[in-house]
Formats: structure tokens, C-alpha cells, sequence
């Protein structure tokens, strides 16, 4: 299988675990999916096809979660489409660029507080704080996979979120992390 195949099956596997609500899977894949993008040198691949094929990796990924992976993806994507002499209009430097400032706030708490981050983002919903912190992106991984055991097959409809929130309350408290979910950090607001 050509690399550039490889690719955009992984991608498609990446949409089928989001589809699964089972995201958080999609970190490993992504970091298969752009490390074989980053040594493709296939001259039929062009900048542009490069750094779609990092939007549509990105697109996967929980950004919040997983926002220092994302903004290596996110820069080394600009650096694509500044190389480019080609222009695509689905895709410009600019969107980019406010992508990983953005981001860049979002991992620099300590710059943009949490309510000025909700303001200029529209973000309505308030987050515990230490989901910006260096050792949530540390621990998702661990953490999602350990949730997703204890969860099994539960249905993933209504109601779900409060057992999921729960059990990743529960995985985060044996590592030390005393994690205030959604529905906490938001009482007045309804949660199916």
C-alpha cells in the first residue's frame, strides 16, 4: 500500500473512532498517520495535499485534550502551505495560523484567563482549570483508555456522559487529579 493510501486509511479509521465516540483513540493513529505524512517523499504529494491531510488528521483529534500534539500538526501544516506556490481556498495560511493561537492560548492559562479565553472562543461552558494543564495532555491517553474499559459497551445515548464523567472522575482521582466535570463546573446548565 502506497504511504499516501496509508494515510487516508488511517484517517478514515480516525472518523470511524469519533463516529464510536471513541476519540481519544485517534491520538495514537494521528501520531502514525503524520509521521508517515512527515517522511512521505512521493512527488506526485504536493504541499497542499500535505497539509489537507493534516487538517483532516486534526479535525480528529480532541484539541482540547491533546492541544501541544495538535499544534505540532498545526505548524508543521502551515509551514506546508507557506511552502506552496499553489493557493486553495478550502484551507489558507491565515485559518491556520488563528488555529494555533488559539490553541497557544489555550495552553497558556497563565495569558489568557479562563473567561477571556470563553469570550473571544465562544466558549460557553466553564471547564475545570486543570484541563490546561500539560499533565492533562500527559495522562489522556491513559486515562480514556482505562475509562473506556470500565465503560465496555455501555450505550453511548442519553445519559451517558454522567457514567463517563464519573469513571474518568474516578481514573483521575487514583493519580492524584481531583477533576470537577462538566456538569459540575456548569450546574444550571442540562446535560442528556
Amino acid at each position: 500500500m502506497k504511504t499516501a493510501d496509508r494515510i487516508v486509511s488511517l484517517v478514515k479509521k480516525m472518523k470511524r473512532n469519533s463516529e464510536n465516540m471513541r476519540s481519544w483513540k485517534n491520538v495514537a493513529i494521528a501520531r502514525e498517520a503524520f509521521g508517515l505524512l512527515q517522511a512521505l517523499d512521493d512527488p506526485e504529494e504536493n504541499a497542499i495535499g500535505k497539509a489537507l491531510a493534516c487538517d483532516a488528521i486534526v479535525e480528529q483529534l480532541s484539541e482540547y485534550d491533546v492541544p501541544r500534539f495538535c499544534l505540532e500538526i498545526l505548524r508543521w501544516e502551515l509551514g506546508q502551505l507557506e511552502e506552496s506556490a499553489e493557493k486553495y481556498d478550502r484551507l489558507t495560511p491565515d485559518e491556520v495560523r488563528a488555529h494555533i493561537a488559539k490553541l497557544e492560548e489555550w495552553i497558556a492559562p497563565e495569558k489568557v484567563s479562563d473567561s477571556v479565553f470563553k469570550e473571544r472562543y465562544s466558549r460557553w461552558l466553564a471547564w475545570d482549570p486543570i484541563e490546561r494543564d500539560p499533565v492533562w495532555e500527559e495522562l489522556y491517553l491513559e486515562v480514556e483508555e482505562e475509562v473506556d474499559r470500565e465503560m465496555g459497551d455501555a450505550p453511548r445515548g442519553m445519559g451517558f456522559c454522567f457514567g463517563y464523567w464519573s469513571e474518568k472522575r474516578a481514573a483521575l482521582a487514583r493519580r492524584g487529579i481531583d477533576w470537577k466535570d462538566p456538569h459540575q463546573m456548569n450546574p444550571r446548565v442540562m446535560f442528556d
